[in-house]
């Protein structure tokens, strides 16, 4: 066997693995990658790293996403990587929430490109889930000048950024702007509702803070909070399951909801990319300690790191149903109604339509529907959309 024959073979199985991913044939792709990393002559180069990239980028859209995190854990570059290979590790290293990393791959991809809008956008991003807010802001501000303000996804960049400063007007209208650029965006639907939830949630608390029961008002200003802070909706379920179970053993004592709400966040994010005890509770504008003596009530009543038992939880509905959980009810019959309101004369039809596919708990409950129905509908008017 000569010298070149191996590298002939390396270059057909990477021929092999390019044609099998313009055709999306995902078998034969991960067949010709399992082929490369199994061969002695790519180990400790780069193309030992593209292959392990391209496997895990598969993997992920197969959904084996906890199979990826163990595969590179402790991956290292095996020499200079190039601006592809590093624009497809900050990509995959996203969806695994390493944000450092993801951050520190972006900012190499964009050495070699340093005009490229939508790497800048994702290193926006990635600064904002660090909470390097200042240059996220500098970043995306920027990109949006040259988009014009055109882009959804820059605008709700902005937005998040917007409202984790307690902006939530201008949180609101910039994400109104990109739901008019993509209006069938779920993401941005989502997000639009959850802040208004949380804007009037926030007027509601000033004016009737003694009417929302603390066992009720916890679990939803930490999911709201969970939300802005760019967590997923499992992060927040699962905040209310420990929150349900902690309740369920030991009455919550205080008049601050916020104290608990941020504890509840340090419980179910201390694992990963997070705020700390201090940046948290300033985030929720409580004392530090009182936050931290919180967290080590509900650590030392509840198994924090158990995972979410499915029976538990049924049961606990099907016994209780809290108001947060109708609240999320409601805000899913409002993710439908933006489509519906040509079909109302009057914004108290839109509000009657709504109660019927889900009846409000108690009035204080009615009149947050009718606040968030107005707004809307004031929107809609003025938009014409």
């Amino acid at each position: 066997m000569t010298d070149t024959e191996p590298s002939g073979k390396i270059s057909w199985l990477w021929k092999q693995v390019e044609d099998a991913r313009e055709a999306k044939d995902a078998e034969r792709a991960h067949e010709g990658l399992s082929r490369l990393l199994a061969s002695q002559e790519i180990r400790g180069t780069p193309d030992q790293d593209l292959a392990l990239l391209y496997l895990a980028q598969l993997e992920m859209e197969e959904g084996r996403v906890s199979d990826v995190a163990r595969r590179l854990q402790g991956f290292q570059w095996h020499g200079i990587p190039g601006p592809a290979a590093l624009l497809l590790a900050s990509d995959i290293f996203l969806r695994l929430d390493w944000y450092e990393r993801s951050l520190e791959s972006m900012t190499g991809y964009l050495e070699h490109y340093p005009q490229d809008t939508d790497a800048l956008r994702k290193k926006g991003l990635l600064l904002l889930m660090l909470n390097r807010d200042t240059e996220a802001e500098r970043i995306l501000n920027s990109v949006a000048r040259r988009e014009k303000y055109r882009i959804p996804s820059t605008l709700s960049y902005l937005a998040m950024l917007e409202a984790k400063r307690g902006n939530l007007e201008e949180s609101l209208h910039l994400l109104l702007q990109a739901r008019d650029l993509a209006p069938f965006d779920e993401r941005i639907e989502h997000t639009l509702l959850r802040i208004e939830a949380l804007r009037v949630r926030f007027r509601r608390s000033v004016i009737e803070h003694d009417d929302i029961p603390l066992e009720n008002a916890v679990s939803g200003m930490a999911a709201g909070m969970l939300g802005l802070h760019g967590y997923s909706r499992e992060k927040a379920r699962r905040a209310a399951y420990l929150w349900n179970h902690f309740c369920a053993l030991k009455k919550p004592v205080g008049r601050k909801p916020g104290i608990w709400a941020a504890a509840l966040e340090y419980a179910v994010t201390r694992n990963g990319p997070h705020f700390t005890q201090e940046q948290l509770a300033e985030e929720y504008g409580v004392s530090a300690t009182q936050m931290g003596e919180h967290y080590r009530l509900l650590a030392a009543t509840v198994d924090i790191d158990s995972p979410i038992d499915p029976l538990d939880e049924a049961a606990r509905e099907g016994e209780n149903q809290s108001l947060e959980t109708r609240r999320e009810e409601i805000a899913d019959v409002l993710a439908g109604l933006s489509g519906r309101l040509g079909t109302f004369s009057e914004p108290g039809d839109a509000v009657e339509w709504v109660l019927k596919q889900v009846p409000p708990l108690d009035e204080p409950q009615r009149r947050e529907v009718e606040d968030f129905v107005a707004y809307i509908w004031r929107k809609h008017r003025c938009t014409g959309t």
